[in-house]
């Protein structure tokens, strides 16, 4: 086959992978490398073609389907040592209505002791949710900061005006970013399961179960800390129906002095404070070990030519619009921790 061969760069050749790539249609670096070797042939062909293909503008904003941007570095979260100082809340539904008209669910998740706590609620319009959380501060205290998402009802000034009188600061997750609410997301995957065993038999009476439901979630051992929330919360192991059995076998001892339990209960729970801080530390450094073996650090200045990920306006649909913009360039670069 005849090809027309360029000996150095030209005009020409520039016309030409312009005229390739609106025949091909941006669909990479083969297939264009392709198109344009079957016609023309120059050294350093296939070099030129991907540099080219790599600084198209058109491709760097539409992008590959299917492909994402390598993860920077993970920043895991610093580790909280004082139960109930920092907590995060999201809500979960619509779930299938109850009897009671309950559909969704009011989560909380202490980050330090991972102590869950789950509300059945009819909606979660702001004032629903002020409601509930007050009624949380006064049984374990106010916090120092509430972590949640970017829900209108959690970035409503009623929000926000409440929680500033108490002098608890809020915190956002970052946009397009679940994953710095991971904990309570992992706590809704847990939560979810449980409830879609109850409701196979019972399904208009699953708001009956969660208190039940959140029992054994507090019960249970959590793999990061080593201890259980409640042992995290109450310094001890709680009661429940599996101690039942063993009692009816082995004579229980009998209780000490109160003041002594007193001691006794609060060496217990700033040793497994501890330890769950140390245990936790410990996962988050193994965490970020393996997250940041695909992970590339990305340095940018004042001035960069940078993409930002747009996004979808709502009413309109999202399958041509074009996921990033460009080029733009910051004014100025935040550095982070």
């Amino acid at each position: 086959m005849n090809r027309l061969c360029y000996h150095s760069l030209t005009v020409e050749k520039c016309s030409t992978w312009h005229m390739a790539l609106l025949f091909v249609g941006h669909l990479g670096f083969k297939k264009t490398l392709a198109k344009v070797s079957r016609q023309f042939y120059w050294p350093g062909l296939r070099k030129d073609v991907k540099e080219f293909c790599r600084r198209c503008h058109t491709c760097q904003v539409v992008g590959k389907q299917g492909s994402k941007p390598p993860v920077s570095p993970l920043l895991p979260l610093p580790v909280v040592r004082e139960p109930f100082a920092e907590i995060m809340i999201d809500c979960v539904g619509p779930l299938p209505k109850t009897k009671k008209g309950n559909e969704y669910l009011l989560t909380i998740l202490d980050t330090a002791t991972r102590y869950p706590e789950a509300i059945p609620l009819r909606n979660i319009k702001t004032k629903v949710i002020v409601e509930h959380l007050l009624k949380f501060f006064a049984w374990v205290g106010l916090p120092r900061s509430i972590q949640s998402d970017r829900g209108s009802n959690f970035t409503a000034k009623l929000f926000h005006q409440v929680l500033s009188e108490l002098n608890v600061v809020v915190k956002h997750s970052s946009p397009y970013h679940p994953q710095s609410q991971g904990a309570i997301e992992r706590f809704h995957g847990t939560l979810k399961t449980m409830i879609r065993a109850f409701v196979e038999s019972q399904p208009k009476d699953s708001d009956k179960a969660i208190p039940f439901l959140l029992f054994a979630v507090r019960d249970a051992s959590t793999e990061s800390l080593g201890f259980s929330p409640f042992e995290l919360v109450f310094g001890h192991e709680v009661r429940g129906p599996l101690q039942l059995l063993p009692e009816k076998i082995i004579r229980p001892a009998p209780p000490g002095d109160v003041l002594d339990n007193v001691s006794i209960m609060r060496g217990r729970l700033q040793l497994a404070c501890e330890v769950a801080s140390k245990n936790l530390a410990g996962a988050k450094a193994c965490m970020k070990a393996r997250y940041d073996r695909k992970a590339v650090c990305r340095v940018f200045d004042p001035g960069d030519l940078v993409l930002v990920l747009g996004a979808g306006r709502s009413g309109t649909s999202t399958t041509l619009l074009v996921p990033q913009r460009g080029g733009l360039r910051p004014d100025c670069v935040t550095l982070m921790p």
